[in-house]
């Protein structure tokens, strides 16, 4: 063994022969300084290689060897990779050299080497290889081999943060157990210097009069402690570790920027380009096709910009409708199946960092027939008599409207009212009143409105009282009075009023006014009111008279006696006249009857112009009462109605005869005529017949008497 004594070493390598212990080594030196040692052991064919141990001269003492490589081969000398810097720490866009030896035994000859890179991500990509076609393809036309001599060192251009990492070495020689990877590898890292811009913009573009702030920053090993200095078109700005502002960007701001180390070094950033831009401008819009469509067809509407850098984002939208049109933020617009609602005026929106710009709107002209035609009513709300009220009937159609018609409902059947816009009434009433719709016409087709309810509001007219049974009624009689009247809205209050003997007023509420049991004194003049909440109408007074039964008796009375003196006075007359009468001699008829036989009953007939009332079957207090004035210029006539012609058919036929009369008080001018037979002609009468029924015992009676 050789000893180097007080001399400063640092490379020793020793070839010992290990007999008992091959796998370890422990070597003590006190040497100042001892920064490598390879150790060579041979011993029995084996190898052991120990390598890269590393130590400060304050810390050597004994160094322990736990890096043991065996190589099984045939008796070689050297199988070696080592690598003079295993920690590399360079700048983003360098270039760096990877320092690399490697040996092996004669007569051994190398065939392959590879470089692979691990990341700090564990992902594997080969670096260099003697097969280009296995390179990865990062490292295309930035790698250099630089071998030959059993050199190994790999050169890399323009650095970049993705190829820090560790990088390994292998060769492979012309023996099949020949191939050797390091186990060390040499560990590369990334210094990166960068412009950076605030605030960021895409293109670097920026608008006139903007501040824009720039700095250098680095990041990795060769960062701490570093001054930079900034570069515009390769002019120095001055240093620059902190932000620097450029206020009121224009033009002459405009160019290259990079960043360099202080003191100035092979190393600069990559370049960043500040650009004056601008705003979008000349936006517009263009329709494919530019023809007018109809519903159904498919347009595309495209908008073109102006801007510096370019616009980046487009909104569309069409005017009167709020927000933009749903998916529309692309330069086209595609609308598909046209219908009526897609009709209108359209404009985009361009954007880009710098501002927006809008363009003119475009007509999108699409032809349709008339859709939610309807009708719409002038003035809202209620609607008075008297009002002027207007009817608009509205449409949507392109072409516009061309013809509109009016029609008004009644009785289920339309009846034409105008063919106008606007169906106006300057004062309207109620029989205005009703249901109308309107059509409209565009030369496409035509269009119907929904049908709508014109209602007039009026106060209560025609108002009237309708009595019942009768407005002369009997006394004990029930007797309702209703009022009727016309309103819109309907009556919503009755009121009765009552005039009566000492014009005092009575009221009474509700439709209808009834007395269950009528007394004479409830004679009188009635009307009614009728009101609602537009105003109010009375109905003509209407006179109600009740008889009472005393003087229905004294009436029936007087008739009794009146018809005695007519029976008397007929009966003498015919007795006189018997032998006379010729019955078949209508001139003569004319002038006197004879008596001729008459059914036995106890009724007497008579017909005049005057009322009629029954005499017999009918009670006395059933005669309606007539008035006061009824004696004063004439007699009473009573007409049988019920029983005359039961008791004709009963007793056999009824002979009539005819009495002439003047109203006189005198009975001396009556003339007698024989009334008629069944199948006889009829008698030309004057206004004074007067037709009197005398029963056959009523004669008899009259004849025993001697009248």
């Amino acid at each position: 063994m050789r000893q180097w004594d007080g001399q400063r070493v640092t490379t020793l390598q020793l070839l010992l022969s290990l007999a008992q212990h091959p796998t370890l080594c422990v070597w003590c030196h006190s040497a100042p300084s001892l920064t490598h040692v390879h150790v060579h052991v041979s011993t029995d064919g084996w190898q052991r290689l120990l390598k890269n141990i590393r130590t400060r001269a304050e810390m050597w003492g004994c160094i322990i060897v736990t890096s043991v490589l065996l190589l099984s081969g045939v008796g070689a000398s050297k199988w070696v990779v080592y690598f003079s810097r295993t920690d590399i720490c360079a700048w983003a866009g360098t270039t760096v050299t990877l320092p690399c030896r490697y040996d092996y035994p004669s007569p051994f000859s190398s065939t392959r080497v590879t470089w692979f890179h691990i990341s700090a991500e564990g992902r594997r990509e080969i670096a260099y290889h003697t097969d280009g076609n296995l390179l990865s393809p990062s490292y295309r036309d930035r790698i250099k081999y630089m071998g030959g001599l059993k050199r190994c060192s790999l050169q890399i251009t323009n650095m970049k943060l993705s190829d820090a990492g560790t990088y390994h070495f292998r060769f492979e020689t012309d023996n099949q157990q020949g191939r050797w990877t390091s186990p060390d590898a040499i560990t590369l890292s990334v210094t990166e210097l960068q412009v950076h811009i605030h605030p960021p913009r895409i293109g670097n573009m920026f608008a006139a009069g903007e501040t824009v702030f720039l700095s250098c920053v680095a990041r990795g090993c060769a960062a701490p402690g570093r001054n930079f200095a900034l570069y515009r078109n390769g002019i120095n700005l001055g240093q620059s570790n902190k932000l620097s502002a450029i206020y009121n960007f224009d033009s002459q701001h405009a160019g290259t920027y990079t960043c360099r180390p202080i003191p100035p070094q092979n190393v600069q950033s990559p370049g960043v380009t500040l650009a004056l831009g601008y705003a979008p401008r000349y936006t517009t819009v263009q329709i494919t096709p530019r023809e007018a469509v109809r519903e159904g067809d498919s347009v595309t509407l495209t908008c073109s910009s102006d801007g510096a850098p370019p616009a980046e984002s487009f909104a569309w939208f069409k005017e009167g409708v709020s927000g933009s049109v749903p998916d529309s933020f692309r330069p086209e617009l595609r609308l598909w199946s046209l219908n009526y609602r897609d009709h209108g005026e359209y404009f985009c929106v361009a954007r880009n960092p710098l501002g927006t710009d809008r363009s003119r709107p475009i007509l999108l002209n699409v032809t349709y027939s008339p859709k939610n035609t309807r009708i719409l009513i002038s003035p809202k709300g209620d609607i008075m008599e008297g009002f002027a009220v207007n009817l608009t009937c509205r449409s949507n159609a392109n072409p516009p409207i061309e013809k509109y018609a009016w029609y008004k409902v009644n009785g289920g059947q339309p009846w034409t009212k105008g063919n106008a816009q606007n169906l106006t009434f300057s004062s309207v009433r109620s029989h205005h009143a009703g249901q109308y719709y309107c059509t409209a016409w565009n030369g496409f087709s035509m269009g119907t409105s929904p049908t709508i309810s014109l209602s007039v509001l009026y106060a209560p007219k025609n108002t009237s009282v309708l009595a019942r049974p009768s407005t002369v009624i009997e006394a004990g009689s029930s007797l309702t009075l209703t009022c009727i009247s016309q309103a819109n809205p309907a009556v919503e209050n009755y009121t009765w009023h009552r005039i009566n003997a000492a014009d005092a007023w009575e009221t009474r509420s509700g439709p209808s006014y009834t007395i269950a049991e009528i007394s004479p004194g409830a004679s009188g003049q009635y009307y009614c009111e009728a009101r609602n909440r537009i105003g109010a109408h009375s109905s003509p007074v209407l006179t109600v008279k009740v008889r009472g039964r005393l003087k229905v008796i004294a009436l029936a009375s007087a008739v009794g006696v009146s018809v005695g003196l007519i029976s008397l006075t007929v009966v003498v007359m015919i007795s006189k006249n018997m032998h006379r009468v010729d019955t078949e001699n209508l001139e003569e008829e004319k002038q006197c009857s004879p008596i001729v036989d008459l059914p036995v009953d106890n009724t007497l007939f008579r017909e005049s112009t005057s009322e009629t009332f029954l005499l017999k079957g009918t009670k006395m207090s059933d005669i309606p009462e007539e008035p006061e004035e009824i004696y004063e210029s004439s007699h009473p006539s009573i007409v049988p109605l019920k029983e005359a012609a039961q008791r004709a058919e009963e007793q056999g036929k009824i002979n009539y005869i005819t009495v002439h009369y003047s109203r006189m008080p005198s009975w001396e001018k009556a003339k007698v005529t024989k009334i008629p037979l069944d199948g006889e002609k009829k008698l030309k009468d004057g206004p004074n017949a007067v037709y009197t029924v005398l029963a056959k015992q009523l004669r008899e009676e009259m004849e025993e008497s001697g009248v």
